[in-house]
């Protein structure tokens, strides 16, 4: 490992930022420090000519003179786990050293895809390409996949990511930690393959929910879910809707399922789910009478 004893630790944190655009990124920019951290010109100058020091291999110009580009030898001067990394590029945490001011007890997530995977991954969706990955499905088993990947999901237990997948001309959801070898693949991003061509991603449903009418204690669900005159509005993306009714255990039955000690939650406006891809993820829907 390279030597960072002496480097003042405010210093450190603004190399670390640096290292984190090139390999997650995959660019970097004099302004990404500048706006990341508030600091002049002059002193993103010295952070970018101290990191350049230290691995020189990592850096080269990408075609815009302004930007700098992963160097193909590179060589990691800090180490990242793919929790931080995952919650850092969906925007759920600002930092990576949070101080706990509360004790407490968050149980982490068992799932933790291969730092080695994410990096290239994130590149991917990043600037748009292509990438070549083997996969293991329970369906059928290995098999290599062309995926246009687009944005992260996570279902509050496993990192999936969304992508088009050529294999089988569709846009569907990929559990990260399932993927093993992954590479980039020059070839051109069709415009069917883009994001705004995802439907299910784009869809916003309108989800209304209710107390269950066989559980014995409304009032406690009500105050429990905060819901306003009885009923917990929530707006989400149709390709994620499946995830958050399996999670909040929403019976999504036609007529409420008599199941006292399984649900608290009923769906209010079940007609709502129609078109919806991913409800077979819900045991309780069993779909519309054409």
């Amino acid at each position: 490992m390279i030597n960072l004893e002496g480097v003042p630790v405010s210093q450190l944190e603004r190399l670390r930022y640096i290292e984190f655009c090139l390999k997650f990124l995959g660019v970097f920019s004099r302004s990404d420090l500048i706006d990341k951290f508030g600091i002049g010109t002059a002193a993103a100058s010295r952070d970018i000519s101290l990191y350049k020091d230290k691995a020189p291999q990592n850096f080269s110009h990408s075609s815009n003179s302004k930007n700098f580009a992963l160097n193909s030898s590179w060589k990691s001067l800090f180490e990242f786990n793919s929790s931080e990394v995952l919650n850092l590029l969906t925007g759920r945490t600002v930092q990576s050293n949070n101080r706990s001011y509360i004790p407490n007890d968050i149980l982490d997530v068992i799932d933790d895809p291969r730092i080695d995977i994410i990096a290239p991954l994130s590149r991917a969706i990043y600037n748009k390409k292509v990438i070549q990955v083997d996969y293991f499905s329970n369906s059928s088993g290995f098999s290599t996949k062309l995926l246009i990947p687009h944005a992260y999901i996570h279902n509050g237990s496993r990192w999936h990511v969304r992508a088009y997948d050529r294999t089988k001309s569709r846009f569907a959801d990929f559990l990260i930690s399932r993927f093993r070898k992954l590479e980039n693949i020059e070839d051109e991003v069709l415009h069917n393959e883009y994001q705004s061509n995802d439907n299910q991603w784009n869809r916003i449903v309108d989800l209304e929910i209710i107390p269950h009418p066989d559980y014995p204690h409304p009032e406690a669900v009500i105050s429990e879910f905060n819901m306003k005159d009885g009923v917990l509005k929530h707006s989400i993306r149709a390709s994620s809707v499946g995830y958050f009714l399996q999670k909040l255990y929403v019976d999504c039955s036609k007529n409420p399922l008599p199941e006292k000690h399984f649900y608290r939650l009923k769906l209010k406006n079940r007609l709502a789910l129609y078109g919806v891809e991913n409800m077979h993820l819900v045991r309780s829907f069993e779909g519309f009478d054409e």
